[in-house]
């Protein structure tokens, strides 16, 4: 009788654990994503969950536009970033499948051009290290090319420039997030296909999983009025981030992080997922041993203080455009995407059949993360946390502060100091960067990146103003002041650093990576 208790309470336990709420049972905590949105400023969310192939929930809260107040829907267009990186390797697990491609293929076997700073390296690189973050680059090696949108370089320019950037860690061993290498990777589409990977995105994801309102670039005139405005906190107050994409230029940053899609069309792609690459009785984009690849284990990564507190979570690593953790006894497997004014994050939970897509018009990290654990966590067995006062971090502030105070002084450019700053700076990944006399302050500006522009500042009272140099950048929404610093190469040619002042800023402004040498 004791083992027939025992067995009936462990059946009890495993109905308990694997019972899925209907549509009609389900709806999404309300007064819970109001409180989260309001804490953290944040003007527009959609949600979708899906179970079973069965939409649970998908629902618009808040406003994609402040001036005009137009409501989120399920419709409206949000900036996934680095959730694209999924959709670019699902891309070449269809030419895996067709017997186009191998993952592991070499890199210079498909793009002769290719090349790392380290001729080793570069001669070993797979297709599979591509997708990994297992490089040896430094986190975020060379964002600096692709943000501030608009780029002002090419595919074909970045895929040169990795042959400078130094090595930072060991090949096949260190993890370091990286975004140049999705772009290497979007460009093999092109290399077998003779077809763009814009095109390719479109036809082979987009058309076939009628993701109408999914696009890369500019959007369609459909499209258009459907598209969220991104926000962002300046000085305290939400202001409208511009995003701006060269006209009839290709997205230089596409397969890394350039889609955009509504929640609707998301969950589309997370069923497609959850059903191991089928999207009909019949049909699929790939096949199951390609699933398998893409959500399997490839690269080691840490396992936070944070993810064993909240989680209890005993492994992490990286897939293929996914990363893999534990989560309370469940396999996740998810993402996240930020870009300028919008923040997304993707959850699969294969065991249930799970899918949750989260879509933000306000670049803040804490607002994803509590928003996602409030969907995810009773699904999990956790109804009764409050996500939003466990999570709120206090290393993080509502109201992001800028780097450098307002009361900051121009520096004169009248000053020696400011004279010795003349002149233009090169280097070799990154091009020209002018300093130059603009009425009485010395201008910062960029040859290629014409949005990153600013001006040099010291801070008031300061005993040695030469060390303590900073260039306030005019766009304030990036939130990555800069502090100078000039050595002297072997030959005495000036070399400057310029080092990021605040330890809040975005590593993809890896303004420390640059050595500019004095040209001029």
């Amino acid at each position: 009788m004791r083992l027939l208790f025992f067995i009936i309470i462990i059946i009890l336990i495993g109905c308990t654990r694997s019972i899925a709420p209907s549509a009609e049972d389900y709806s999404l905590p309300e007064e819970q994503i109001r409180a989260i949105m309001a804490a953290y400023h944040v003007p527009g969310v959609a949600i979708g969950v899906i179970r079973n192939n069965e939409i649970l929930a998908l629902q618009g809260f808040g406003v994609a536009d402040i001036q005009t107040q137009q409501p989120v829907t399920p419709d409206t267009i949000f900036k996934i970033g680095s959730n694209t990186k999924a959709m670019t390797t699902a891309l070449l697990a269809m030419l895996v499948d067709e017997g186009k491609l191998r993952w592991s293929d070499k890199v210079k076997e498909h793009i002769p051009n290719f090349e790392l700073y380290n001729e080793y390296v570069t001669n070993e690189f797979t297709i599979i290290d591509l997708l990994t973050h297992r490089s040896g680059l430094g986190l975020g090696a060379g964002d600096l090319m692709l943000w501030p949108e608009p780029s002002g370089f090419s595919r074909g320019e970045i895929i040169h420039n990795l042959r400078y950037l130094r090595q930072d860690g060991e090949f096949r061993a260190d993890y370091a997030y990286d975004n140049l290498l999705y772009i290497v990777a979007g460009e093999l589409v092109p290399a077998i296909t003779q077809t763009s990977w814009d095109s390719f995105i479109h036809t082979r994801i987009f058309e076939r999983l009628s993701m109408k309102n999914c696009f890369v670039g500019q959007a369609g005139k459909k499209q258009l009025s459907l598209v969220s405005k991104p926000y962002t906190i300046v000085n305290g107050e939400l202001v409208h981030s511009v995003r701006q994409i060269n006209q009839g230029k290709p997205h230089v940053s596409a397969a890394a992080g350039g889609v955009n899609c509504s929640a609707r069309d998301m969950l589309k792609w997370l069923a497609l997922m959850l059903n191991k690459g089928k999207f009909n009785q019949s049909e699929s984009l790939f096949s199951k041993t390609q699933y398998m690849a893409l959500t399997r284990p490839h690269t080691i990564m840490p396992v936070t203080n944070y993810d064993k507190t909240y989680n209890r979570t005993h492994f992490s690593a990286y897939g293929l455009g996914w990363r893999l953790n534990d989560v309370d006894g469940y396999l996740r497997v998810h993402h996240s995407g930020s870009l300028a004014g919008m923040y997304s994050a993707t959850t699969l939970f294969p065991e249930l059949n799970l899918g949750i897509i989260v879509l933000t018009n306000q670049q803040s990290s804490a607002a994803r993360r509590t928003l996602m654990y409030t969907i995810m966590k009773p699904f999990l067995g956790d109804t009764t946390t409050d996500w939003l006062t466990v999570l709120q971090p206090t290393s993080e502030k509502n109201a992001r502060e800028l780097s450098v105070p307002a009361s900051d002084i121009w520096l004169d450019a009248d000053s020696d100091i400011a004279k010795s700053l003349l002149g233009e700076y090169r280097d070799p990944w990154f091009g020209e960067i002018h300093f130059e006399q603009e009425e009485k302050r010395i201008k910062v500006s960029s040859v290629k990146m014409k949005r990153l522009v600013g001006y040099v500042s010291h801070p008031p009272r300061v005993e040695n103003i030469s060390e303590n140099l900073i260039v306030r950048w005019n766009d304030r929404s990036m939130d990555a002041d800069v502090a100078i610093s000039i050595s002297s190469t072997n030959i005495g040619r000036p070399v400057m650093r310029l080092t990021p002042v605040s330890e809040f800023i975005d590593f993809s402004y890896n303004f420390d990576d640059l050595r500019l040498i004095k040209t001029k």
